[in-house]
């Protein structure tokens, strides 16, 4: 007897511990839905999407969903009540809304579907009433329970199972999805939520058929799995395609001031050329001053445009890594660099040596262009020993390029500054400010590294560190 009391002791100790299991992974995945409400919550709001607002609905409704079950798998002894009747139908309409805001959301993304507050109400209450009507559904046959149970638990997980199936699908082959990481994990976790539900139907249908087949402990470890699944692949497309987004507009906004710092330089030709013209025609002081002035703007404006011809050239260029003649890229470029005011009283300092690189022919010119040419901007030429000094060197993991100046220098609270966008260290800075910005947009797509030592009337050293690439 004392046996007889201890197994059934040790078996309701079993079912305890089954039930404190299933209510514990219940609750998990409410936590985890709670979570992530509040993040496509935040991310509606950021990115201003709609898909992504009633998303978050729909991991409300999973969340409503699990609390629910866990309340009526805590209370399956309890009286069937009004209260009862409002949880198990509250439970079914959650099940389904998850499904249902998915969709919506899926639909809302194909076709930029505008759904207002009203209709999103009425949606709810519709799915809360056909979940009201599936568990007030009774039936007079001596078997009127496991009906019941087949119509709720049963109807319930088939109908949501196809549903999920049907979502997964839709986002597999839909192009406003981006074929990415994202989008693979979003439609198989969505077809694994699916199947997972189809097995919790047919189990639970296959009762009415009095074939007893007791549901797996591993498929509350798999609907986990899959709503994580879900909520990872979600925000994964969610980051690639505001990547994709970005990309193509930085793609555009390149395209845009690359043709349009193009057209503008013809007229600006045309301006430099009636100046000319005038210069050489006109004899009046006063409008000779004007036109000299008139000059100085134009070439201003002209030195901006180039600078933004420049960036959007080295923007739009793709990268082609080539063995390079270091010394006659320089010479190259001094070449380019020698009709500079000033240039010509400028002493080279260069020890030309067998310095060959691995790099990109054209974003190494932009660089040594704008650092030569600023050195050349910003220098003493009264002084005794103008120079400008240039040293390659070479090791088995990098190569450093100098370019030193005996110029004005550079105040130590500018340094930190002057390689962001039309920054200038003082107003009367006649560049434009884009010089340094455009060497290091260009050092950085080599991989590279610039930085600047530097001391007010004594000058700069600017280097630019370089990994060794292949060719």
């Amino acid at each position: 007897m004392d046996g007889l009391c201890y197994f059934a002791q040790l078996t309701d100790m079993i079912d305890q511990a089954i039930l404190f299991k299933t209510i514990a992974t219940f609750l998990s995945q409410a936590a985890i839905a709670i979570i992530l409400f509040a993040m496509f919550l935040h991310f509606s709001k950021l990115y201003q999407r709609k898909a992504l607002s009633i998303w978050a609905f729909s991991w409300l409704a999973l969340a409503l969903f699990m609390i629910t079950s866990a309340w009526l798998q805590g209370n399956l002894k309890g009286n069937s009540g009004y209260f009862r009747i409002f949880i198990s139908s509250l439970s079914i309409a959650s099940c389904f809304g998850q499904m249902v805001f998915i969709f919506l959301g899926i639909y809302i993304q194909n076709h930029n579907l505008k759904l207002t507050t009203k209709n999103l109400l009425l949606l709810v209450l519709i799915i809360f009433g056909l979940s009201l009507v599936l568990v007030l559904i009774k039936n007079g046959a001596p078997d009127e329970a496991l009906v019941r149970y087949t119509l709720r638990i049963g109807v319930k997980y088939l109908i949501a199972g196809v549903g999920f199936l049907w979502a997964g699908w839709m986002i597999l082959v839909s192009r406003s999805f981006g074929k990415g990481l994202g989008q693979r994990i979003f439609s198989l976790s969505l077809i694994g939520i699916g199947l997972t539900d189809l097995g919790y139907s047919l189990i639970s249908i296959s009762s009415n058929f009095h074939i007893s087949v007791e549901i797996p402990a591993i498929f509350g470890l798999m609907e986990l799995f899959f709503n994580s699944l879900v909520g990872i692949g979600m925000i994964t497309w969610l980051l690639e395609d505001e990547g994709l987004k970005l990309a193509k507009i930085n793609k555009e906004m390149d395209s845009f001031f690359y043709s349009t710092s193009h057209d503008l330089r013809a007229p600006i030709a045309s301006i430099l050329g009636l100046v000319n013209l005038a210069n050489l025609e006109l004899k009046d002081p006063t409008a000779l001053l004007y036109f000299e002035m008139v000059e100085n703007r134009v070439k201003k404006m002209d030195s901006v445009i180039s600078d933004i011809l420049q960036l959007a050239k080295s923007a739009k260029s793709d990268l082609s890594f080539e063995v390079i003649d270091f010394n006659k890229l320089l010479y190259e470029v001094i070449a380019d660099v020698k009709f500079n005011k000033g240039a010509k009283e400028i002493n080279l300092r260069y020890a030309p040596g067998n310095y060959l690189l691995s790099s990109d022919y054209n974003q190494l010119k932009i660089i040594l262009c704008n650092l030569i040419g600023n050195a050349v901007k910003y220098h003493f030429i009264d002084q005794q020993d103008p120079y400008i000094a240039v040293r390659f060197v070479q090791s088995e993991v990098a190569t450093l390029i100098e370019v030193e100046d005996n110029g004005t220098g550079i105040l130590k609270e500018h340094q930190v500054k002057i390689f962001e966008m039309f920054y200038r260290a003082s107003t009367q800075s006649e560049g434009t400010g884009l010089g340094l910005y455009i060497a290091m947009e260009s050092v950085h797509k080599l991989n590279g590294q610039i930085s600047v030592k530097s001391e007010v009337g004594k000058g700069s050293i600017f280097t630019v560190n370089l990994p060794i690439m292949s060719s």
